[in-house]
């Protein structure tokens, strides 16, 4: 609670908990004088101050309370904004920074994913869960805890026995209320994947991607038969979940009705014996009635603060174990050797979660600067994995990578990462400005002469350049309907003019060609030899007769280097390499595989 109120805090100042506490002391206060209200009146009118002394009494005390009321509904609608504008401001700002900073490796497990879910509860699932509904939950058991005390003062006043009285007749109810709140907190959390799916089929439903072979493929009714059972499975729940609350409060209106009855009957005897006067009967008779209320409402928030604490901690967890979702780095160390620029692997194993054999086995390797290497090997070679491991978004599980001798994991993610360009197999725009596309700068830190310059050696200025708002369009239709959309090859050239943009030492192609033709793909590698000549290179590709060019290429198999050389001496070996090279060339000239 602490922590959440140091949020507070720091979020939106002092004055948030200002507003707090005077939402707190008013939310008692103003239920009491209202309460109170009758019996003022009739105290003044069965008084000796007369018809205008009591008028007068009670026009000051409506006043008064009334101020009151304004003042309270001030404060609630401040108290709710503040907590709301926490709420999306950490989710938009803290939560957001820690995932854009969290280890890749991390966020791409299993447990990674959990965590990212689990702490995204805390501001994305709305009132019902998270840090708003935890301190909320909070004042407003502060609030009944505080007019708990008042009315039990008031109460035990009259008789201790009517206190007792009220406090068992209550039990029940609470018990009813707090079992109920638990339910809706268990099937809120079930409801998740419910509310997932549901989503995911909205979203395809609409998806231009997906229109072509929903339509092609007449899916409409599969479509909307799965979206069906999908919203009563979701209703079907959330009807479960409020079940509870409809019996608690049957059970409530029960028991209300027995309280009221022997209540009123008590304090009438009381009245008609003398040993109460009538103004005090209508407070008595108020303190009662509000009393169960006000003790429901005190488990209830409990409960709240209770289920949300595990939501809270998880949130922390996720931010500050840095240890654990921002990489482990260890202390600096001397650097081992190495020329400028060169990459090495010493040994280096790394193996999958849900795996049970390493996808990379004791690997060593050594990379000069300059030197344009090939990768080449079947699906699940390992390939995809050795790239993440060289530019340091994994960590080997055994073995070290150096740059220049020293090790990746000693250097901050963002020295890491400054020596690397690295383009993947999944290419794709962000719905930004072209050039916030190209040049990954903060909004206005785009170089105009160095992005045309990029642009022109990756062949796409002059498509740009014909463009409404020349670099200053918006990619895809997602922000904006006139957004600009690339075909497959020229989103390859821009993701070269963004790695000519960052001019790493070191970039890397991690098969981003494999949607476009034999002749395209060759023609754009040509363009990245050409470009990149200071550079080192690692090209990944299915098609060996892109990576002829390179130095040297790799042979990989089952997460080993099998086979190591030129493309001539590795043709001349007649091994895997030879092969599978000479049974693609075969069935490219058969026309048996078409691209």
């Amino acid at each position: 609670m602490r922590y959440a109120f140091s949020l507070l805090v720091r979020e939106r100042g002092r004055g948030s908990v200002a507003v707090c506490a005077g939402f707190v002391l008013l939310g008692v206060l103003l239920p009491f004088l209202g309460m109170a209200l009758p019996s003022v009146v009739v105290s003044c009118l069965t008084g000796r101050m007369g018809v205008g002394g009591a008028m007068a009494v009670t026009f000051c005390y409506a006043g008064v309370l009334q101020a009151v009321r304004l003042a309270h509904g001030y404060l609630s609608e401040q108290k709710h904004r503040h907590l709301f504008l926490l709420r999306i401001g950490l989710g938009g700002k803290d939560f957001a920074q820690s995932c854009l900073e969290a280890d890749v490796q991390f966020l791409e497990s299993g447990q990674g994913q959990k965590a990212l879910y689990e702490a995204s509860n805390n501001f994305y699932a709305g009132t019902e869960q998270g840090i708003e509904c935890y301190l909320d939950s909070f004042l407003q058991g502060l609030v009944n805890f505080g007019g708990l005390a008042v009315y039990s003062c008031v109460i035990g006043g009259q008789h201790p026995l009517l206190l007792l009285f009220l406090l068992a007749q209550a039990a029940p109810v609470i018990a009813m209320y707090i079992r109920a709140k638990g339910n809706s907190f268990r099937m809120f959390g079930e409801n998740g994947q419910g509310w997932d799916a549901l989503m995911y089929l909205r979203r395809e439903t609409v998806s231009a991607a997906s229109g072509k072979d929903i339509r092609m493929y007449n899916m409409q009714r599969w479509l909307l038969g799965a979206m069906g059972e999908a919203i009563e499975r979701f209703v079907k729940v959330r009807v479960g979940e409020k079940r509870g609350f409809l019996e608690a409060e049957f059970v409530e209106k029960v028991l209300s009705l027995v309280r009221d009855i022997l209540i009123y009957g008590y304090l009438i005897g009381q009245m008609a014996q003398g040993a109460i006067s009538l103004s005090l009967f209508l407070l008595y008779v108020g303190a009662a009635a509000g009393f169960g209320g006000w003790l429901t409402g005190v488990f209830t928030a409990l409960q709240g603060v209770l289920l949300n604490d595990g939501v809270m901690k998880r949130y922390r967890d996720f931010v500050e174990q840095g240890s654990v979702h921002k990489g482990n780095r260890t202390p600096p160390v001397e650097k081992k050797g190495g020329g400028v620029g060169e990459i090495r692997l010493e040994n280096v194993s790394f193996c999958y979660e849900q795996n049970s054999a390493d996808t990379i086995c004791g690997l060593s390797l050594t990379i000069p600067a300059g030197e344009k290497l090939a990768l080449v090997g079947l699906n699940g070679a390992g390939k995809t994995t050795f790239v993440k491991l060289v530019c340091g978004l994994y960590r080997p599980d055994g073995g070290k990578v150096f740059w220049d001798g020293q090790d990746l994991q000693t250097m901050s993610p963002k020295e890491r990462f400054r020596h690397f360009a690295v383009v993947f197999q999944d290419v794709f725009a962000f719905s930004f400005p072209l050039q916030d596309n190209v040049s990954c700068a903060p909004f206005g830190e785009t170089d105009p002469k160095r992005l045309k310059d990029c642009l022109e050696k990756a062949g796409l200025w002059e498509r740009v350049n014909g463009f409404p708002q020349k670099s200053k369009s918006i990619m895809n239709r997602d922000l904006d309907p006139e957004g600009v959309v690339l075909s497959g090859g020229e989103m390859q050239k821009l993701m070269l003019a963004r790695a000519l943009y960052k001019d790493a030492p070191v970039v890397i192609l991690d098969e981003p060609t494999a949607a476009l033709d034999p002749l395209a793909e060759n023609e754009l590698y040509e363009k990245y030899k050409e470009l990149l000549q200071d550079k080192t290179g690692i090209f990944i590709s299915h098609r060996l007769s892109s990576t002829r060019f390179c130095d040297r290429i790799l042979f990989l198999e089952n997460g080993r280097i099998v086979e190591e050389g030129s493309h001539q001496a590795l043709m001349e070996k007649q091994g895997a390499y030879a092969k599978l090279f000479e049974t693609q060339a075969r069935y490219y000239q058969e026309g048996k595989i078409e691209n």
